[in-house]
């Protein structure tokens, strides 16, 4: 909820109350759904089977549904976004780039070049998808990882290729055909609950999501 405070002269006041009070007054008479003057007034809807939910409005603050609807009714296209049902961390967009909360998410897993052996920082790198997304690969967690310039380009111009196995585990195959394992770095702080309980969440973005088939 947010509060509207306005410090105005009497007169002012006196004015604004009654232009609100005129306006609901004409509403009410013409209104078939029967609100009452604080609903028309603050547009809200008290009817549990129409106000049930509330949505988000980004950088903001929570609006009610009828607001919601008029304004994802404007836009001209859609991105789906793809959560994780406790931490609610984006795992999958349905554009090219990522999230921001996508991004700090792979910079904290991978902390380096994915490339075996690399050890460039990940803010030095660049979020490849293991699959390109031109040839059908998501913009998923799990078809991003980091790869340093150099190794970007071999795996984009060379006979190297690479597949992501699930939890971030990597498998590069060399133009020889030898296999190497790439595994994200271990988790530098994990938090233990404090008794019993459910095992605490995977440090690389809440409980791992389930691994997809194999690209």
């Amino acid at each position: 909820m947010s509060d509207l405070i306005a410090r105005v002269p009497e007169v002012l006041a006196a004015a604004i109350d009654d232009r609100l009070n005129e306006q609901a007054s004409t509403i009410i008479d013409a209104d078939p759904d029967g609100r009452t003057r604080d609903q028309i007034l603050l547009g809200r809807d008290d009817d549990p089977a129409n106000d049930t939910t509330t949505a988000d409005l980004v950088g903001s603050a929570p609006i009610d549904p009828a607001t919601a609807r008029a304004l994802a009714g404007a836009v001209a296209t859609w991105e789906r976004l793809v959560v994780h049902p406790v931490s609610g961390q984006v795992l999958c967009t349905d554009s090219y780039r990522r999230t921001a909360s996508m991004a700090r998410l792979l910079r904290a897993r991978d902390r380096h070049c994915r490339f075996p052996g690399c050890r460039r920082p990940a803010i030095r790198c660049e979020l490849d998808h293991t699959l390109d997304y031109a040839l059908g690969g998501p913009t998923d967690i799990r078809n991003l990882c980091h790869l340093c310039q150099r190794h970007h380009s071999m795996k984009q111009f060379t006979s190297w290729g690479v597949r992501q196995l699930g939890g971030g585990v990597l498998e590069w195959t060399s133009p020889t055909g030898r296999i190497y394992i790439d595994h994200p770095p271990a988790p530098l702080v994990r938090f233990m609950p404090s008794g019993g309980g459910a095992p605490p969440p995977d440090a690389r973005g809440g409980a791992s999501p389930p691994d997809p088939a194999p690209f």
